[in-house]
């Protein structure tokens, strides 16, 4: 099973004026900022470059409940995680457990990447966030079809 590099995650203050910044220096904005209730963030990618390459996400928290609330507290932001498109995220899951990786979220829906990227179909963009050993977070996003 492959996996292929989809965006780099990036946790800021306030995704608006972090995307300005980028954009002088040649990052181009491709969605706009997205909530996702289940998620409770909200989220925006840049492209470096090609559109269909690796993108940048910017993500802020839309409540002290979210996820990378504590996050943004105790490091100010920065980077989050390296998320890697697969085919079948209940199978990649499993098997990096199976290898010593830490699940620390299971799979679930994304509804704002869906929206972010206006895919519609009869299955949601599912995700994943495991932990290596070396505290380094992985986010394993299957796109919906």
């Amino acid at each position: 099973m492959k996996a292929k590099l989809n965006h780099i995650g990036v946790v800021v203050h306030d995704i608006l004026e972090t995307s300005q910044l980028l954009r002088i220096i040649g990052l181009k904005q491709l969605t706009k900022p997205e909530p996702d209730p289940i998620q409770k963030v909200s989220a925006c990618f840049l492209a470096g470059g090609e559109e269909q390459g690796v993108h940048i996400e910017l993500l802020e928290p839309t409540d002290d409940t979210s996820p990378i609330a504590k996050f943004l507290t105790n490091r100010g932001g920065g980077l989050h995680h390296l998320c890697f498109e697969v085919d079948d995220i209940e199978e990649m899951t499993e098997r990096l457990e199976q290898e010593g990786f830490q699940v620390v979220s299971p799979p679930t829906e994304c509804v704002g990447y869906d929206k972010s990227f206006n895919l519609k179909g009869n299955e949601a963009t599912r995700i994943s966030f495991l932990l290596l050993p070396n505290k380094l977070l992985i986010e394993l996003l299957q796109k919906g079809a």
